[in-house]
């Protein structure tokens, strides 16, 4: 029964995969919650337009703000089944750019007016609900949006078994990340600026990450070869 269990276990998540994404999991929620604590020390600003004002509350969109949760787990699940580089080089990109967010959240710290919300239906509680947990703060960049950019990014790294599998997945993944990023517009949670922000600080951890681990095989790299 034990060796059961571990096999499959195995088989949904690699052993290489485990540790490198339990601390990507744990450095985020260390920053995003540690730098909300700070939010009585800090001086916050104000990145909303005009075009942001205009854009009215949707609380459906809300559904697309909870099941972005579901769509990251699953996203690190199939990137740490696909191989240890693809694991290594996303994981470390996403702590890469976690970490970019704290220094904006430390050092350009965001905030928002959110509406009152009225409604009884069931959009308008959950919204409610999201609101009473979750203070304006850590704005910019958007983690939702960032994230959620990352499965695309994945998305086109990844390849299953056949070419139709991998293009539904895509279209599917793109599809989703719209929602998600449309639904922190759309119930108030960020403003425009955020959703460019968090694609941005992920490119950016990309592109560190790709730098460090090129950097990380010369060094193990015998000067003969």
């Amino acid at each position: 029964m034990h060796s059961n269990i571990k096999e499959r276990f195995n088989n949904l998540m690699p052993r290489y995969a485990i540790l490198p994404i339990i601390a990507a999991l744990l450095i985020n929620n260390c920053i995003y919650i540690g730098a909300a604590q700070l939010r009585n020390h800090l001086s916050f600003y104000s990145l909303a337009i005009s075009l942001d004002e205009k854009i009215p509350l949707l609380t459906p969109f809300v559904i697309f703000y909870v099941l972005a949760y579901v769509q990251w787990a699953l996203n690190y699940i199939l990137i740490g089944r696909d191989s240890k580089k693809l694991c290594y080089q996303f994981v470390l990109g996403d702590i890469l750019s976690k970490v970019i967010c704290l220094f904006f959240f430390i050092l350009f710290p965001t905030t928002l007016t959110r509406p009152e919300i009225t409604g009884t239906d069931i959009f308008s509680q959950l919204v409610r609900f999201i609101y009473s947990v979750d203070a304006p703060v850590n704005l910019f960049p958007s983690i939702h949006c960032l994230e959620s950019w990352c499965c695309i990014r994945a998305a086109y790294k990844m390849n299953f078994k056949t070419e139709k599998r991998t293009n539904y997945y895509r279209v599917a993944t793109i599809l989703m990340s719209l929602g998600i990023f449309a639904s922190t517009l759309f119930i108030k949670q960020h403003v425009i600026a955020d959703v460019f922000g968090g694609i941005a600080a992920f490119e950016i951890g990309m592109i560190l990450a790709k730098i460090l681990i090129c950097e990380a095989a010369e060094q193990t790299t015998p000067e003969d070869k």
